[in-house]
C-alpha cells in the first residue's frame, strides 16, 4: 500500500547540485534543486539561483527580471545576454 503521493519525492527531496562560483570572492557554492537563495559559506554573500531559459521564455516580466538580476550583480553580462535573446524571441 503507498503510503503517499509517489510524485511528492521530486518536490522535497532536491534532485540534482548545480555549482555556481560566488561573484564576490570567487567560492564555490551549491544549489540543490530545491534551493532559490544560498548563501556563500566563504564570504556569506547571499545568492540567488540564475534565470533559466525555460522561465524566460514565457513568463511576461522576464526582462524586468533580467534587468533586475544584472542590477544586483547576480548574472553575468553574457548571461544578461542570452536570457534577453530568448525573452525577446517570445514576442
Amino acid at each position: 500500500m503507498i503510503q503517499h503521493c509517489p510524485g511528492i519525492k521530486d518536490l522535497t527531496t532536491p534532485q540534482s547540485i548545480t555549482i555556481r562560483t560566488c561573484p564576490k570572492c570567487g567560492g564555490e557554492v551549491e544549489f540543490f534543486s530545491d534551493d532559490f537563495e544560498v548563501e556563500c559559506p566563504t564570504c556569506g554573500r547571499s545568492l540567488h539561483r540564475e534565470a533559466t531559459n525555460a522561465c524566460v521564455s514565457w513568463c511576461e516580466y522576464a526582462l524586468q527580471c533580467i534587468t533586475d538580476l544584472k542590477r544586483r550583480g547576480l548574472i553575468t553580462q553574457s548571461k544578461v545576454e542570452e536570457l534577453e535573446r530568448i525573452a525577446r524571441s517570445k514576442t
